[in-house]
């Protein structure tokens, strides 16, 4: 009989089962889907941002922040590369100190987790609903899906969250820790697409680089930088998808989110202002979306225009520059919804960390019960943060058996 069963072969359950294996445990991991590793497949837009050269509690969100001093500290970007190479994976670095495999292909890292978790004996069961998870005396029963209760000592819950459920997300995790008596926190979407009242159709598939600050209930949460998207349901890009968490918790809360977009975050004012001045002599009888057009996107151009009802034929004086100016470096917009789960890359919540030992995310309220991964009340930012939180919570996991 295995020692421990781990539910759900995501990136956490693969780093526990590999750590847990190389100790000399016998280990069986649990997967609903007929596919190992979807989700991760799917990461980095196919090419896997394995973690980010700088990794800090401040690129992390959770109610509780100490809990991840211990896991970030023992499994921090250095020990993160070591891991991997030791796998026989090598790294790219890409912009913002994202890191990468060198193929600049997720099935490299899926394939080489896999041999070496089967290398070491790990077994895994393909297309195994976990329906419950039952404690009796020292002892868990598994119940899977048309099959005998299999006794275990330990258990692992890797089970991600209800986030991309096209790639097998679900929120059985958070069903599995209630049961046993946990906590958890409210979740909602996280790097994920916003949809704005404002129909932004005509701008669509515009991309540039924006200063966005996020405002709820007329307070200032959060200011980010970064590439900015027009959509057809409104706006996407990095910078969105990393101040999503705030814009999804004041959905969530019927709270009014309203952002305030600087498209020429690199210019001041004044200086924007001074570019327009000069662009005046080679007017001519230009239209005032060609006179812009060449100085940003024909299709913004034309937006603002209309925006600012101005006529092809207008004549453009110091204080239609100052309006356009302020338009382009405060371009309000009104969040009524995020794309939700289906669309967004994690959860933000779960399991309440204030339950679970910082030191080897074991239960404090059942013995020989952990948790690792998104399951878990922590979430990243944008640039390979998730994936080093699954990769850090597993090994820390798989580490703490005695």
């Amino acid at each position: 009989m295995p020692e421990v069963a781990i539910v759900g072969a995501g990136a956490s359950g693969l780093v526990a089962s590999i750590v847990l294996a190389r100790r000399g445990f016998e280990v069986v991991v649990f997967e609903k889907n007929g596919k190992i590793g979807k989700k991760l497949l799917a990461t980095g837009n196919g090419r896997c941002n394995i973690t980010n050269k700088n990794i800090s509690i401040s690129n992390f969100h959770t109610q509780n922040p100490k809990f991840l001093n211990h896991t970030l500290s023992r499994f921090n970007s250095t020990a993160c590369s070591k891991f991997f190479n030791e796998l026989g994976i090598d790294f790219i670095e890409g912009e913002k100190g994202r890191l990468y495999p060198r193929s600049l292909q997720s099935s490299s890292v899926l394939n080489q987790l896999l041999y070496e978790a089967k290398r070491l004996g790990v077994k895994f069961e393909i297309e195994s609903k976990i329906q419950k998870i039952v404690k009796q005396n020292s002892v868990f029963l598994l119940h899977v899906e048309g099959k005998k209760p299999l006794g275990i000592k330990s258990v692992v819950i890797a089970t991600g969250s209800g986030a991309m459920p096209n790639l097998g997300g679900d929120e059985s995790g958070y069903e599995f820790a209630k049961k046993f008596g946990h906590n958890i926190i409210q979740t909602h979407p996280s790097l994920v697409q916003l949809v704005t009242k404002e129909d932004l159709s005509a701008v669509a598939g515009v991309k540039q680089s924006a200063r966005v600050k996020i405002f709820v209930d007329s307070e200032l949460k959060q200011e980010k930088e970064g590439d900015f998207l027009f959509t057809n349901y409104g706006v996407s890009g990095s910078v969105i998808l990393d101040i999503s968490r705030v814009a999804s918790r004041g959905i969530l809360y019927k709270k009014d989110v309203e952002l305030l977009v600087d498209l020429f975050p690199e210019f001041s004012k004044e200086s924007l202002k001074n570019i327009l001045k000069k662009r005046l002599k080679f007017a001519h009888q230009k239209s005032v979306a060609l006179w812009l057009d060449g100085f940003m996107n024909f299709k913004l151009a034309t937006y603002f225009a209309k925006k600012l009802n101005l006529k092809s034929t207008e004549k453009l004086n110091q204080k239609i520059l100052t309006k356009m100016v302020y338009e382009f470096k405060n371009l309000k917009l009104h969040v009524e919804d995020s794309k939700g789960f289906k669309s967004a890359e994690v959860s933000s919540g779960g399991v309440d960390t204030k339950e679970i030992n910082p030191h080897t995310l074991e239960s404090k309220i059942v013995k020989n019960l952990y948790f690792c991964g998104e399951v878990l009340d922590v979430d990243g930012d944008c640039g390979g943060y998730n994936l080093h939180w699954a990769w850090a919570s597993g090994f820390v996991a798989g580490n703490s058996f005695s």
